[in-house]
């Protein structure tokens, strides 16, 4: 996934002159919705559907079904990878897929999807709703979306182990896979609360921004809590010209 970043880019010059869907970029109370590259195609497409195939081959007697997407910290990109994994598994037949917005910092996912935020997990969680009253349509077919609801003063506090299991025991018998789009883990401690309950977690890291100490602090930090720590998304690589080069460059 290193390449992530780079082959969106070559997707979009390559699909130049051709109609696009609309990519989302919208502002509500001071919450901007991240950039989603609907049209991604090429090896990024390749990585996301690779992604999809080993969710779904059993790993020690057990498939991968739910998966908290995180960041080390905000703008890694986190959203952006938990949205395009969710989507490709969706494209797959016979797999319904529930996207649900666990970041109670800085929720975006009814902003990317311009849908209204009534209602959504901590309702579920906190006053016992059922998840088919919350969640909603996505326009793609086997793609729903259960986003934040109300925030909590405390968001970790929601995520009370008996409660998020219960909540995961209960999606999964309506959807076969649930990703879950979690909040910077170095920042907030609510993933931290999340991230024991589900099957795995994949940290997506920023190339140019996230460094190795955030990266080990972010897999300790997981690993503390028990947490099963998938892999590592390498996102947003721009330059692969070692740091050093690029400096001894710039004098010329």
């Amino acid at each position: 996934m290193s390449r992530l970043y780079e082959a969106l880019k070559k997707a979009d010059r390559q699909q130049h002159g051709t109609p696009r869907a609309p990519v989302v970029v919208s502002s509500v109370n001071g919450r901007n919705a991240p950039q989603i590259p609907w049209n991604f195609d090429g090896y990024a497409r390749q990585e996301y559907e690779r992604i999809g195939v080993l969710m779904k081959t059993p790993t020690q007697g057990k498939i991968m079904r739910t998966i908290a997407v995180v960041g080390c910290r905000s703008g890694s990109g986190a959203t952006t990878t938990a949205t395009l994994m969710a989507s490709t598994l969706a494209a797959s037949k016979h797999s319904r897929v529930l996207l649900v917005d666990a970041n109670l910092r800085t929720p975006s996912l009814d902003l990317v999807f311009m849908v209204q935020n009534a209602a959504g997990l901590t309702d579920v969680l906190a006053d016992d709703k059922p998840i088919d009253a919350c969640m909603q349509a996505t326009g793609q077919e086997n793609l729903f979306l259960l986003t934040s609801g109300g925030i909590p003063a405390y968001p970790a506090a929601i995520f009370e182990p008996t409660l998020i299991e219960r909540f995961i025991e209960r999606a999964t018998k309506s959807f076969d896979f649930v990703i879950f789009d979690a909040a910077p883990v170095l920042q907030f401690p609510a993933t931290c609360a999340l991230a024991p309950s589900v099957d795995g977690v994949l940290l997506v890291l920023h190339a140019d921004q996230t460094s190795v100490d955030d990266a080990r602090k972010a897999k300790a930090e997981l690993e503390r809590v028990n947490a099963c720590v998938l892999g590592a998304v390498l996102n947003r690589r721009e330059d692969y010209t070692p740091s050093l080069l690029r400096r001894f460059a710039s004098r010329g």
